[in-house]
């Protein structure tokens, strides 16, 4: 990317969650935050839940972005990305590593996994024009609902995955959303800054 003047801003895209399905997830967070707590012989050091307001789906982490940058992501985001506007079902939970220890709590969808991926993709690929170091990640389309406050043990995985995911309504997509973060000894502010439509000339 483009030299900066030494200051740097944290910066991911996201897909946004509409305000029925955050209460939907944020009551389910309730009912995993209940299951740990209720279990007999307690194995967790606790976990730090996302709050509602901040539930997302994080499809690609930029990080500290040099503030030379902001313009070269602006015109990157005035076209519309190819990929077709979908819809997201959220069907399950787990944690990562899904042996061991837990660290993190998520919740997957299924349903526009495949759609969700090709976004990504090809806004990999527009990243890459503008000399983003590449994600060596593979993307699994899930959104974080809480962490592990110290390494977790025992069951805790287990007692996570046995919560049962009640049907979710679909979550339309129709764009990716630039965000910032704010982080702080309050917890982190996510700010959004620029959308980045799907579609492109069919919209």
């Amino acid at each position: 990317m483009g030299a900066g003047d030494g200051v740097t801003r944290r910066l991911f895209f996201a897909i946004d969650l509409d305000e029925a399905s955050r209460a939907a997830i944020a009551e389910l967070i309730e009912r995993l935050s209940r299951r740990l707590e209720s279990d007999p012989v307690p194995r967790h050091a606790g976990v730090k839940w996302v709050e509602r307001e901040n539930l997302h789906m994080t499809v690609r982490f930029l990080g500290a972005t040099p503030e030379g940058c902001a313009q070269e992501l602006k015109a990157l985001m005035e076209r519309p990305l190819s990929s077709r506007p979908f819809i997201l079902g959220f069907d399950r939970v787990g944690t990562f590593p899904e042996r061991g220890a837990p660290r993190v709590v998520w919740l997957g969808a299924s349903i526009g996994a495949a759609e969700a991926v090709r976004a990504r993709d090809e806004l990999e690929e527009r990243l890459g024009t503008i000399d983003v170091p590449p994600e060596s990640r593979p993307f699994r389309p899930h959104l974080t609902l809480g962490r592990f406050r110290e390494m977790g043990r025992g069951s805790d995985g287990r007692a996570i995955r046995e919560v049962g995911v009640s049907a979710f309504d679909p979550v339309p997509v129709d764009h990716l959303t630039l965000y910032e973060s704010h982080l702080s000894p309050r917890g982190p502010r996510y700010v959004p800054l620029l959308r980045l439509l799907l579609g492109g000339d069919s919209r």
